[in-house]
């Protein structure tokens, strides 16, 4: 007769090896799967930002056919013609964040999934300036301008009269836009596509900006906008040296300043970053490739591959 408890039928447990053997195989199978889950969860973040881009380019084409091709005047701060009306609504609708809004963009789409939280504090770079993995932060900006009305709260809706600021994780070509001087009248010595373009006069139709698809419009960047390029030297095998390249690719601002080139040269997207272009197509492009899009009209700028791109 059996005793209880006993027998060959009695169940063994796992020894203190089997068990470490065990926990070493699922440690080595999360090392191997781990960077894979990563590149995945990146490579769908930049899909989203892609996706973001390609609205706003259709909300672009949308306002140029609304407005039959007319390029958008720059919005800043300063009140409309004659002084009428309300600042903080003009300047709220009239940047272009605001021309997207009004035609469907919403907040999120103005916001890379790489960098949603804004800059909690001002960076020395810039008020209100973002980095790789954080959006630029209207907070820090002076009041009634395109992305903030006042300091009250996040506002990214076309509601001007919820006041707030803006946030978000992209840049605009302020070169693709019409910048008037005080009269009203456009600056034919600006760098801008309607005072170059091969017209050999101002024009402000979005037919004059060539190759469009070529041109960009909307991209990862820092900060809202870029205004002052650096072309930086041609090499005769046609590539671009930086007279001052950024000495990283987090956004900080290189030591020479004017040069706002920093701002889209981030590592957001691997070694690259999302655009949308004047035609309203979208497109991830390596960082070295940038300056072979003709972000200025073709007698002031030259296009090549950068060169002198700092490593990793």
């Amino acid at each position: 007769m059996k005793t209880r408890g006993s027998g060959k039928g009695r169940r063994k447990g796992f020894t203190l090896v089997e068990l470490l053997v065990v926990i070493g195989i699922i440690a080595v199978l999360i090392g191997i799967l781990l960077p894979a889950l990563n590149k995945a969860r990146k490579a769908a973040k930049s899909t989203v930002c892609l996706s973001n881009m390609r609205q706003m380019g259709a909300a672009w084409q949308i306002y140029l056919n609304q407005n039959k091709g007319h390029l958008p005047y720059y919005i800043w701060h300063w009140a409309p013609p004659g002084g009428t009306g309300d600042l903080s609504d003009f300047v709220w609708h009239g940047y272009w964040i605001g021309l997207l809004s009004d035609r469907g963009v919403q907040s999120g789409s103005v916001i890379c999934p790489e960098a949603v939280e804004p800059m909690p504090f001002s960076p020395s770079t810039g008020a209100g300036f973002g980095g790789v993995t954080n959006a630029w932060n209207g907070f820090y900006q002076t009041n009634d301008t395109g992305i903030k009305i006042d300091a009250s709260a996040v506002n990214n809706t076309p509601d001007a009269s919820k006041k707030g600021y803006r946030v978000g994780s992209y840049g605009f070509n302020k070169a693709v836009v019409i910048t008037t001087k005080n009269d009203g009248s456009i600056d034919p010595t600006s760098k801008q596509w309607c005072t170059h373009g091969g017209k050999g006069a101002t024009f402000n139709n979005i037919t004059g900006i060539k190759p469009s698809t070529e041109v960009p419009l909307f991209f990862d960047s820092v900060w809202i906008d870029v205004t002052s390029l650096n072309n930086g030297t041609q090499n005769s095998d046609g590539s671009i040296n930086l007279n001052s390249p950024p000495s990283d690719f987090t956004g900080t601002h290189p030591t020479a300043t004017g040069n706002h080139e920093y701002r889209f040269l981030i590592n957001r997207h691997g070694k690259g970053i999302n655009l949308c272009f004047a035609d309203g197509s979208a497109r991830y492009v390596n960082l070295g490739d940038l300056y072979q899009l003709q972000w200025l009209p073709p007698e002031i700028w030259k296009r090549g591959a950068i060169k002198n791109l700092p490593r990793g």
